[in-house]
């Protein structure tokens, strides 16, 4: 079983290389595979940034983040 999502990325601020993915918005795409897995234990499996989105793939077997976690995984 997996679910996919994606998080819009901010236009960067001025002199930054890319723009910067919050732990709110983290917190919202864990949130709604947390609605999708119900009770079972999920993780990330994938994640792909490119024009401006970055698609999340979440799955049984991938690693389990917080919020803080998966910003800066998807930060950096």
């Amino acid at each position: 079983m997996t679910f996919e999502d994606s998080i819009n990325v901010p236009k960067p601020k001025k002199d930054a290389p890319r723009g910067v993915i919050t732990e709110k918005q983290a917190k919202a795409s864990l949130d709604a595979a947390a609605k999708a897995f119900g009770e079972a234990r999920f993780g990330l499996l994938r994640a792909e940034r490119g024009n401006g989105v970055v698609s999340l793939l979440y799955g049984l077997n991938g690693r389990a983040l917080d919020a803080s976690g998966l910003a800066y995984e998807l930060n950096n």
